[in-house]
């Protein structure tokens, strides 16, 4: 078992931010690409060799991204519409992953073919996005790394939406 720790910078434009492991070591290396539109990011090795890349489709009901595997590997992460849990199904290479959680506590168990792989918890006491990822099967790790960096961007993105709507509801 090893767990990863995400934690954002407080002020971006574009998330680049060492992933840390259990003792504090660079462990992973996300670096975004800044676009208008879109999103576009690679993850990085810690000696900075480039393990994939993700990137989100723009036109999409509900959240769509690919993941390219620097081994040729792929993966496709899609959410899926339900009331008051989030669930996001994993098309990977290798078999069907799926995160379900509350939309409420940010805790998510993740799936592999119905057996547990990891979890991950959203920290509320910090200023920025925090996340801690449990994994318990190492096979998946760079799968469960991509899977935390889409729904953390969609964490982003449904938090972008509700500020936008917020401020044009007051006219």
């Amino acid at each position: 078992m090893k767990r990863y720790i995400f934690k954002e910078k407080f002020l971006k434009i574009t998330d680049k931010y060492w992933i840390k492991d259990e003792d504090g070591s660079n462990a992973f290396y996300l670096d975004q690409d800044f676009t208008f539109i879109g999103y576009r990011a690679t993850v990085f090795g810690p000696d900075k060799e480039r393990l994939f890349r993700i990137e989100k489709k723009i036109i999409s009901l509900l959240p769509k991204f690919f993941v390219d595997f620097e081994d040729g590997s792929k993966m496709t992460v899609n959410q899926r519409f339900t009331l008051l849990r989030k669930s996001i199904d994993v098309d990977t290479d290798f078999g069907t992953i799926n995160l379900k959680g509350s939309i409420f506590d940010y805790d998510f168990t993740i799936t592999l073919n119905g057996e547990k792989i990891g979890e991950v918890n959203r920290k509320f006491i910090s200023l920025t996005d925090h996340y801690v990822l449990t994994v318990l099967n190492e096979d998946y790790t760079l799968a469960m790394i991509a899977l935390v960096i889409c729904l953390n961007k969609i964490h982003d993105d449904e938090a972008s939406a509700a500020a936008a709507s917020a401020a044009g509801g007051g006219e």
